[in-house]
């Protein structure tokens, strides 16, 4: 099997713009991601990436392909991809870049291991997945979008606010108020505003192949108090954190337009008691997560997303004894894995 990869900050997609302009923790993650999915399917197949040698060099066991900032970065990656048999795609929702990458490649003929174009766009806009959640009865934050004042009344008494992007990437221009009006005069069509949800951020990570969906190990996230930016994980959580997290993303993934494919972040927080779970985003996509995850199970994380590898999700390492920095360093009891 033949497969391509294409990861969007490091795979050429910010290859007109000048590195100066290029935020660092982008650069970093990226490569984390792209590196640790490289690696995991050179084992099974035949694999060529795309890159930006500005910013990652050529790839450990793939055929990389060097994108051209004169060129249409997508006719880049439909050239790459029109000999292979699947292709994967890491990109941001922000501007619909992750739905027109998987749009214009499977125009092309490439099979793209992703959601259905409804599963994206609902995924894609905050607001979108916010009424989906609330329609189908899923815990999920109180919101608000310019044309849509329906909870503004019950916001009022939330303790604190967010106000981030409906189309944004992780934890990227998240801002927090302690004031309703304040948060309110933020607003615009680009934004959604949230009510503030105590508790523990968590992830939890879905692998759903043409054969079957199967969730991974629940994590913790390491997020910034102030600012909410992201600095890592660790995991597996118990048993208890597991089934509860469990239970309220099988009930968010049920509430979405079908179909699920490929690997799908979800990011929840937990409450004192399980009435109070909450799901938070969906992200239709590979996430930070899978340098760690791919740490906890056995065999080949990258494989299952192509139906190469099947059967059972074993986890074979302790609670809490896996974590990661955002930039792809990891540590298995305190050692630095392998590969890692």
């Amino acid at each position: 099997m033949r497969i391509f990869v294409g990861e969007f900050v490091c795979g050429g997609g910010l290859a007109g713009t000048s590195l100066q302009g290029i935020p660092v923790g982008l650069c970093r993650e990226g490569a984390a991601m792209l590196r640790a999915i490289v690696s995991d399917l050179a084992e099974v197949a035949d694999t060529v990436a795309a890159v930006d040698p500005r910013l990652i060099s050529a790839l450990d066991g793939a055929c990389s392909v060097e994108v051209d900032a004169k060129q249409s970065v997508w006719a880049q990656w439909m050239s790459a991809a029109e000999d292979c048999d699947a292709a994967l795609i890491v990109a941001p929702e922000s501007g619909g870049v992750l739905a027109k990458a998987v749009a214009m490649l499977r125009a092309g003929g490439v099979d793209v291991i992703a959601g259905s174009g409804d599963f994206l766009r609902v995924a894609g806009d905050k607001i979108l997945t916010a009424k989906a959640m609330h329609a189908a009865g899923v815990a999920h934050p109180l919101y608000m979008g310019k044309g849509d004042r329906r909870f503004a009344k019950k916001l009022r008494s939330c303790d604190r606010f967010v106000v981030k992007p409906r189309d944004g990437c992780g934890t990227q221009e998240i801002r927090l108020f302690d004031s309703f009006g304040e948060a309110e005069a933020e607003l615009t069509d680009e934004l959604i505003l949230q009510g503030w949800v105590p508790g523990r951020p968590v992830s939890i990570a879905l692998v759903a192949s043409g054969s079957q969906q199967t969730f991974l190990p629940v994590v913790s996230q390491n997020l910034a108090e102030k600012t909410c930016e992201y600095a890592g994980g660790c995991g597996p959580l118990g048993e208890d954190d597991q089934r509860r997290a469990m239970a309220v993303a099988s009930r968010a993934i049920s509430a979405m337009p079908p179909t699920a494919r490929g690997f799908v972040g979800l990011d929840l927080v937990l409450g004192t008691r399980p009435s109070e779970d909450c799901v938070i985003e969906i992200n239709a996509r590979l996430t930070t997560s899978y340098v760690g995850l791919r740490q906890m199970i056995t065999g080949n994380l990258a494989a299952r997303l192509f139906d190469l590898e099947t059967g059972p999700m074993v986890c074979n390492v302790g609670v809490d004894s896996v974590r990661w920095t955002p930039d792809g360093q990891v540590w298995v009891n305190d050692v630095v894995a392998s590969g890692a």
